[in-house]
């Protein structure tokens, strides 16, 4: 298994490399209580890992509305592992301090995003810990998803993590994601047209940003552009919210069938 993700991983730390520096500039006053992790069985030392989840690149600003070509072939069966998420580490918390252009719960939203994942494995990888006041990014024995304004602006999220990478596979301990407010947000209720809203849907990205928690990689190339898991996104965008064969694949590869 760790041949098969190595690339993988040697990608995602390159990408840590360039992005930490301009994330860290714009940290917040806010980062969280320095708590220091206490469950049973973590290791000292875990290395970070942080994926970022840019804006499609044809719905970025400056890009205009050029004809699109005709579509490539697409794979709905793909996933790629990069590690799994140890037991009794799913607990989270929201603080869903954001300002909405539509109307709706974001706590809601996300429980919705996590729910999808939980329905296809053997058991509930995530809980629902409450709401906290805490945001952006922290190695703190918390779990946490935020809304916070940072750079790039082209990064509709990153999803980070700390793991040790001393067993196979690889082993997850603590995440935190956080949804960048230089965009617009909201909740889409239709969930089936892209013109409901021009933000980005909370519930969609989210399902995208928990299946790295999963352990399940970015995939970039547009024969997997109708996963959950490839890696951009666009405004009004909802596919995500449901899991295809490919990201349920990859689930259950890991943690078993319902």
């Amino acid at each position: 298994m760790k041949t098969k993700i190595w690339v993988t991983i040697l990608a995602g730390t390159l990408v840590f490399s360039v992005v930490s520096a301009a994330l860290l500039a714009a940290r917040p006053d806010n980062p969280g209580n320095d708590k220091q992790p206490t469950q049973a069985g973590r290791p000292e030392k875990l290395k970070q890992i942080i994926f970022v989840h840019p804006v499609a690149p044809d719905d970025q600003p400056g890009k205009g509305n050029k004809p699109k070509p005709p579509e490539p072939p697409k794979d709905n069966t793909y996933y790629q592992i990069w590690a799994q998420l140890a037991p009794e580490s799913g607990a989270y918390y929201v603080n869903g301090n954001v300002n909405l252009i539509t109307g709706g719960d974001p706590v809601a939203a996300v429980n919705a995003a996590v729910e999808a994942w939980d329905a296809v494995t053997a058991t509930d990888l995530f809980t629902y810990a409450g709401t906290t006041s805490q945001s952006w990014y922290a190695e703190d024995g918390q779990n946490t998803i935020s809304w916070v304004k940072f750079l790039p602006r082209d990064y509709i999220a990153v999803a980070v993590m700390w793991y040790d990478d001393a067993v196979d596979p690889w082993v997850i301990y603590e995440f935190d994601i956080v949804f960048n407010t230089f965009h617009s947000w909201g909740i889409d209720p239709v969930k089936e047209d892209k013109n409901t809203i021009r933000a980005f849907d909370i519930q969609n990205i989210a399902t995208h940003e928990f299946g790295h928690p999963v352990g399940l990689d970015d995939l970039y190339d547009t024969l997997y552009r109708e996963l959950t898991m490839y890696g951009y996104s666009s405004k009004g965008e909802t596919q995500k919210c449901s899991l295809e064969e490919g990201d349920i694949a990859g689930a259950q590869s890991l943690y078993g069938p319902p």
